[in-house]
């Protein structure tokens, strides 16, 4: 894989976390989800908790309140989106 094949996998993963994260204000979708590049063959995508630091709860089970969570395992979902993509468009397997 070039790097430029490899650049362009990795803003497809960011596109998948970004469309599923929840958005009431946008600042997660937005502003938190962050992709850096430190070089041709590293990629870092994380959720940064300091602009977001609710995140966590967006992702987890309700446990004190009567209603469940409408965005619980969005977090999870979206990392096995992105792993079964990044295993299509290599040409690899799940195991």
């Amino acid at each position: 894989m070039t790097s430029n094949e490899f650049a362009i996998l990795v803003k497809e993963c960011e596109a998948i976390l970004r469309e599923r994260a929840p958005v009431k204000t946008g600042n997660l979708r937005y502003n938190a989800i962050k992709l850096e590049m430190p070089d041709a063959n590293t990629a870092i995508l994380y959720v940064d908790e300091d602009i977001a630091p609710y995140m966590p709860y967006t992702n987890e089970k309700w446990e004190k309140r009567p209603s469940r969570n409408p965005n619980e395992g969005w977090f999870d979902e979206a990392v096995q989106v992105i792993i079964q993509f990044i295993a299509t468009y290599t040409g690899g397997t799940l195991s």
